[in-house]
C-alpha cells in the first residue's frame, strides 16, 4: 500500500509482526496457500459504534424497512416486552398516537436510522415530561429518551461487543475508532465491558471519549493513548450540528424549510469547553456535517490548535465551501468519511439541501489538498464493510436510484482502499507499524478471494478469504476451509 504496482508473494510471519518479505530463504514452521487471493494490510473502521452495533445485532431493528404497515406489525410481535427499543425506523409519519394503539402501558421507543432523532409514545413522553410532544424528538431531546433505556449489566454489554467484533470479523476489519463510552455503562462500566471482550477477541479498539465523561477519565487517572496492543483512548468526541435528514446539519444556505440548521453549543459553550479539553492536552473529534460548521469549526481549530505532535479528528465533513478547504489544509486535522453515505444519503438529501450548495462529500478535494482522510461506516447507521465503502468511494452510485453523484469527487481504486488500510491507521500514532505489508509492521491482514486493484468492477464477487490479527486467524470463510 505505498506504491501501487508493488506487489509481493509472500510474507513470513512471527509473534504477531511481519518478519520478511519475498524471502524465500527464511525458514516456516507452515505455510497457508492464498490461493492467488489478495493480502491487504487489515481493513481498520475509522468510524463506527461498537457496542452501538452489538446492540443493533440483538434488537429488534427496522432497517431498511420503508412501509408503514410493515412496521407497525413488527413493533406488535414485540409489544409484550417491559420496555421496547426498536433501532434503524426511517421517518413513515408515525406519532405517538400510533405507538399508544400498540401499547400505552410501557415505553416504546423508535430510534431512527440517523440516530439522531426519535419517535416515542405517551408513557415515555410522560416519563420525560414532554406530553405535549407529538412523540417525534430530535437531538437532545431523543438522546433524553435513550437515556431512560435500561442499563446492561457488565456480562450483557461485553456480550454485545464480542458479537459486533466477531461480526467485523467476518467483513474483514481488523481494528476500529468506536464512540461508545458515554451512551452505555458510563466511562468505566463501558471500558471495563471493552477489556472484558477484548482479553478473549483480537480486534484493536480505539475509543474516542465522549466529551460528558471526560471528568470521569480524569478522576480514573488512566493515561491517554495506549491501554494495551488492542485498546486505546483517543480524542474526545463533540458534535458541532445535527444531521441532513433532520435538517440539523449547520448548512451556509436554507433546507427547503428555510432553515440553516442548528448548532449543539452556543459559542461561549464551546469555546470553553475547547479550552477545558486543551488544558489537558487531549485533541478532539468532532461531528460535522454542513459546510458551514465545518468553515466555524476550522477556524475554532485554528484558534485553539492541539498539543504540537497530536490531531484532531472531523467526522464526517459532508458538505464543504471552497474557501474552507485551505484552512483546513494548514490544521494538523483528519477527517473521517463514511464514503456509503453517498449510496445511502444523497438521493435523499438533494430534496432537503439547497441546490447552490457548493461541495457534496469532497473526497476528492480534500485529498487535492493534502488532506488526510480515513473510511468508516458509522455503524451501526451503515453495514460496516469496508467492500462497500471502497466501492462506493471509487464508482460514487447510489444503491437507490443507480446514479453517479459528482463524479469528479471519485477516488481511485488504490486510494479508496487506503482510506480503510494506511489512512484509517494514522489516528492511532502507531502509523510507523501498523498500515503497510513491510518488515516490523503488525501482522494484520484482510485477505481477499479476488485482487480489487485489477479487477475493480469484480468488487461486489470479492469475498473475504480470511482475517488475520496479530498473527492469529480470527476468520476463515466457510468455503475456502477445505
Amino acid at each position: 500500500m505505498k506504491e501501487e504496482k508493488e506487489v509481493f508473494s509472500s510474507i513470513v510471519t512471527e509473534d504477531g509482526f511481519i518478519l520478511s518479505v519475498d524471502d524465500f530463504q527464511t525458514p516456516v514452521d507452515r505455510t497457508i496457500d492464498c490461493r492467488g487471493g489478495m493480502i491487504l494490510p487489515g481493513f481498520v473502521d475509522a468510524h463506527l459504534h461498537i457496542a452501538g452495533y452489538g446492540q443493533t445485532l440483538t434488537l429488534p431493528n427496522l432497517h431498511k424497512i420503508i412501509d408503514k404497515k410493515q412496521v407497525i406489525e413488527l413493533l406488535k410481535k414485540q409489544k409484550d416486552r417491559a420496555f421496547l427499543y426498536v433501532q434503524g425506523y426511517i421517518e413513515q409519519g408515525l406519532t405517538k398516537h400510533d405507538l399508544d394503539m400498540i401499547s400505552s402501558e410501557i415505553p416504546i421507543l423508535l430510534r431512527h436510522h440517523d440516530y439522531h432523532s426519535a419517535t416515542v409514545n405517551s408513557k415515555l413522553l410522560s416519563l420525560l415530561s414532554m406530553e405535549d410532544s407529538n412523540g417525534v424528538l430530535k437531538e437532545h431531546d431523543a438522546q433524553k429518551a435513550v437515556d431512560l433505556v435500561p442499563p446492561y449489566s457488565l456480562n450483557e454489554l461485553s456480550h454485545n461487543i464480542t458479537t459486533a467484533i466477531h461480526h467485523l470479523h467476518q467483513f474483514g476489519v481488523t481494528g476500529g475508532h468506536s464512540d461508545d463510552l458515554f451512551y452505555f455503562n458510563g466511562y468505566q462500566g463501558t471500558l471495563d465491558a471493552f477489556k472484558q471482550s477484548l482479553a478473549s477477541t483480537n480486534f484493536r479498539t480505539h475509543l474516542l471519549m465522549h466529551h460528558e465523561i471526560i471528568d470521569d477519565y480524569v478522576k480514573s487517572g488512566d493515561t491517554w493513548l495506549d491501554q494495551s496492543p488492542f485498546l486505546q483512548l483517543g480524542a474526545v468526541k463533540l458534535f458541532y450540528d445535527g444531521t441532513v435528514s433532520s435538517q440539523t446539519a449547520l448548512m451556509s444556505l436554507s433546507y427547503s424549510n428555510n432553515q440553516q440548521g442548528l448548532r449543539v453549543f452556543d459559542v461561549h459553550a464551546f469555546e470553553s469547553l475547547i479550552i477545558k479539553l486543551r488544558a489537558l492536552n487531549l485533541p478532539i473529534a468532532v461531528h460535522t456535517i454542513g459546510d458551514q460548521a465545518l468553515d466555524e469549526l476550522a477556524n475554532w481549530l485554528m484558534k485553539y490548535p492541539p498539543k504540537k505532535g497530536l490531531h484532531d479528528r472531523i467526522i464526517h465533513a459532508s458538505f464543504a465551501k471552497t474557501s474552507t478547504l485551505l484552512l483546513l489544509s494548514k490544521l494538523p486535522v483528519i477527517l473521517d468519511i463514511q464514503p456509503q453515505f453517498v449510496s445511502s444519503d444523497l438521493p435523499d438529501a438533494y430534496q432537503w439541501i439547497h441546490p447552490q450548495t457548493e461541495l457534496v462529500y469532497p473526497w476528492k478535494s480534500y485529498m487535492d489538498h493534502r488532506i488526510t482522510v480515513c473510511g468508516g461506516s458509522d455503524a451501526p447507521v451503515e453495514t460496516p464493510n469496508p467492500l462497500l465503502g471502497i466501492k462506493a468511494a471509487y464508482t460514487r452510485q447510489s444503491d437507490k436510484d443507480s446514479k453517479v453523484y459528482q463524479p469528479e469527487q471519485r477516488l481511485s481504486i488504490f486510494e479508496s482502499i487506503k482510506l480503510y488500510t494506511t489512512y484509517s491507521q494514522i489516528p492511532t500514532y502507531h502509523q510507523n507499524n501498523r498500515g503497510h505489508l513491510a518488515i516490523g509492521y503488525v501482522a494484520d491482514f484482510t485477505i481477499l478471494t479476488i485482487d480489487i486493484i485489477k479487477k475493480p468492477m469484480q468488487i461486489d464477487d470479492a469475498l473475504v478469504f480470511m482475517t488475520v490479527i496479530d498473527d492469529q486467524i480470527v476468520y476463515q470463510h466457510p468455503s475456502m476451509k477445505n
